[in-house]
């Protein structure tokens, strides 16, 4: 391990033009000491064609098969990186050049704190800054498993420096969650280590149409996958009361959510896992009895 190295983690699956734009981005970092690692998905030949044509040394390309789990692929980075820190860029976002530096400033003065975020800017498909926010964001530093849960703490991929050991004592990446997978982590390294913040953005995490947590459902199952392991992992009855109230709110939100798409076997399945969690909140359940009634119509009322 080279302790003056940090290794960056970027998984990518097409989309040619917005991974230039991440990857210009690592380049232009004021800190040089880094290694880039791209695990390439399964792309089609054109994302291919790029990476092979990328000649920094700092750069290496793993080309694997598609399998549509992000976890896989950072987790295959996560196993060749040999720096002291591992960060972490997706391919349709990008970072501001000063973001190692000022991270890397940010853990030396914090000892203890194996790992860190920053704030991050919102953009649209086009690198427009989107300034509307249902939830601001606020800092959260120190021992913050329950602002993870909460997700009062905001934290987005791209913002996420850690201490690789730390990293890999976790497992990594949890190769069985498809969605969440990322606060999976976090949540599992707030409960090993203190955090640091750092209040500036200093990654920008987009929007757009073909974005990987478009699919709302995955997201939704997802979370109450991410609920009902935390429960068994949390330290303390308050924190474990946390985990199985928003697991029950999170599958009586799938159960709707199904049955607006017309998913009358998977909103069957997620009901009885409902009713055995424990799930009485009777607005929640009204919900997915109003949906599965008027499906069409509750999707046209909530889109509005």
């Amino acid at each position: 391990m080279d302790a003056s190295l940090v290794t960056v983690v970027l998984p990518t699956f097409n989309r040619l033009e917005l991974l230039r734009a991440a990857v210009d981005s690592v380049l232009a970092q004021t800190f040089a000491a880094w290694e880039l690692i791209v695990v390439d998905d399964g792309s089609r030949e054109d994302t291919r064609g790029y990476l092979r044509g990328l000649r920094d040394p700092r750069v290496s390309v793993v080309f694997a098969d598609h399998t549509g789990v992000p976890a896989v692929a950072r987790n295959r980075a996560i196993a060749r990186a040999r720096g002291r820190y591992v960060a972490f860029l997706d391919s349709d976002d990008r970072w501001a050049p000063e973001k190692l530096t000022r991270q890397l400033a940010l853990m030396r003065s914090s000892p203890g704190r194996r790992w860190s975020y920053t704030a991050v800017r919102r953009i649209d498909a086009a690198g427009n800054e989107i300034t509307t926010r249902s939830v601001p964001w606020a800092p959260h530093s120190g021992w913050i498993v329950e602002q993870v849960l909460r997700v009062d703490a905001q934290i987005a991929t791209p913002t996420v420096l850690a201490e690789l050991e730390l990293v890999r004592e976790l497992g990594g990446f949890d190769e069985r969650m498809r969605f969440i997978e990322d606060y999976d982590l976090w949540a599992r390294m707030a409960l090993a280590s203190e955090a640091a913040v750092e209040s500036a953005p200093l990654a920008d995490v987009r929007s757009h149409a073909a974005h990987f947590t478009a699919d709302r459902a995955g997201k939704l199952g997802g979370w109450a996958s991410f609920h009902a392991k935390m429960e068994a992992l949390v330290p303390t009855r308050a924190l474990r009361a946390l985990c199985r109230r928003r697991k029950r709110e999170y599958l009586l939100a799938l159960a709707a959510e199904q049955a607006q798409g017309r998913d009358w076997a998977g909103m069957r399945s997620t009901v009885i896992a409902a009713a055995r969690a424990g799930a009485i909140r009777p607005l929640g359940w009204l919900r997915v009895a109003r949906a599965a009634a008027f499906p069409a119509r509750v999707a046209a009322t909530e889109s509005d």
